[in-house]
C-alpha cells in the first residue's frame, strides 16, 4: 500500500532541499515563526496565499512538486541564467529611507502627498491586497534579530480608531517629532491612555507615549528586503 505523502511532507523536503530554516522563511516572508511551525507539526494546514508567496519567494521550488507532489523537489537550474523579477510581478509602493523620516514626519498629515517620496518595488503576492502601503527603511539594532539595520519592511496604516485595538505585533509609530519602529505587546490606550513601545533588543530601551503625542501608526506586515547578515 502506498504512503500518502501529505502536503507537510512535501515542505519539509522542500525547506530541506533550499537548506534554510524555518526562521529564515518566516523573517523572509514577514511572517511568524511558529505558523510554520504548526504547519510541519501537521496542527495546520497551508493557505493558498501562504503557498504562492513561498513560490514567488523561492521560484526554485517546483510548483508541481510543492502542489501535486511530481519530482523533482526544485526546478533544475539552467546554465548562466540569472534570476530577474519583471515589472509584471511587481509594484512600485512608496519608500520612506531613514534620510526622509524628519522630513515625512514634518509634512505628515492625513491628506500627505506621497508622489514626491521615492518608490520601492515589492512583489505583489507580499501586498495581499494591503491599501495604500509604504515601504520603510529600519534604522539601528533595536529590533535586531528580526528586523536588522538596513533592512526594509511593508508597512500599512491603521485607522485612528483602530488604534487602542492593535498588539501582540511590530509597528511604525509617529509621535510629537519622532518616527520610530517598535513592537507594541500591551496596548494601554483604551484604558490608560498611553502607549509602551518595546525593542525587541534587550539594549534597544522602552518608551511610553500618550495618546495625544500619537500622530500615525503603520503596521509592519512583511520584511520585503534584509542584508545578509
Amino acid at each position: 500500500m502506498d504512503t500518502i505523502v501529505t502536503i507537510q511532507d512535501r515542505l519539509k523536503q522542500v525547506f530541506d532541499a533550499l537548506g534554510i530554516t524555518i526562521y529564515q522563511i518566516a523573517k523572509e516572508l514577514g511572517e511568524n515563526p511558529s505558523k510554520f511551525y504548526n504547519i510541519l507539526n501537521g496542527r495546520a494546514k497551508p493557505s493558498y496565499d501562504t503557498i504562492m508567496s513561498l513560490l514567488a519567494c523561492y521560484p526554485q521550488i517546483s510548483a508541481d512538486f510543492l502542489i501535486r507532489g511530481i519530482m523533482p523537489v526544485l526546478n533544475p537550474p539552467e546554465g548562466n541564467a540569472q534570476l530577474t523579477i519583471t515589472n509584471d510581478d511587481t509594484i512600485e509602493v512608496p519608500f520612506v529611507p531613514v534620510k526622509f523620516y524628519a522630513t515625512f514626519v514634518e509634512s505628515y498629515s492625513d491628506t500627505i502627498n506621497m508622489t514626491d517620496t521615492e518608490s520601492f518595488r515589492v512583489r505583489k503576492p507580499l501586498l495581499k491586497g494591503h491599501k495604500n502601503p509604504v515601504v520603510l527603511e529600519i534604522s539601528g539594532s533595536s529590533m535586531t534579530p528580526q528586523l536588522i539595520h538596513g533592512a526594509k519592511v511593508l508597512a500599512v496604516p491603521i485607522n485612528e480608531n483602530n488604534w487602542e485595538y492593535q498588539s501582540g505585533g511590530v509597528y511604525a509609530v509617529m509621535y510629537r517629532d519622532y518616527f520610530v519602529v517598535k513592537r507594541i505587546r500591551d496596548n494601554e490606550l483604551l484604558t490608560r491612555k498611553y502607549l509602551t513601545l518595546h525593542s525587541d533588543n534587550p539594549n534597544g530601551g522602552n518608551v511610553t507615549v500618550p495618546l495625544s503625542d500619537i500622530r500615525g501608526l503603520w503596521k509592519i506586515v512583511a520584511i520585503v528586503e534584509a542584508p545578509v547578515e
